[in-house]
């Protein structure tokens, strides 16, 4: 028996599915939310995915501050990006 479910995503439009375990849900989820805003953010959409990817592996370099992302919004956010490059391809 797994302890993961499938949670179902929109990104770029495109429905993306990917099994994860419950505690981390919400954080994908999150993170969905904040790829999009940085995507709908970048005029360039054909590079946009490549270019919001940079844009946040930039900001996760930079101190922490008080609204900067914690290391595990980072993770998911990274996961989902890799998620997401899979199933473009």
């Amino acid at each position: 028996m797994s302890n993961k479910e499938i949670l179902d995503l929109m990104i770029m439009g495109k429905k993306i599915s990917i099994a994860c375990p419950p505690k981390d849900k919400d954080g994908l989820i999150k993170a969905a939310e904040i790829l999009n805003e940085q995507i709908e953010s970048i005029p360039d959409k054909s590079n946009a995915l490549i270019l919001t990817s940079l844009d946040l592996a930039f900001k996760s370099q930079l101190p922490q501050e008080g609204n900067a992302i914690s290391q595990t919004d980072e993770k998911s956010i990274g996961d989902l990006v890799e998620e997401i490059e899979k199933s473009l391809n």
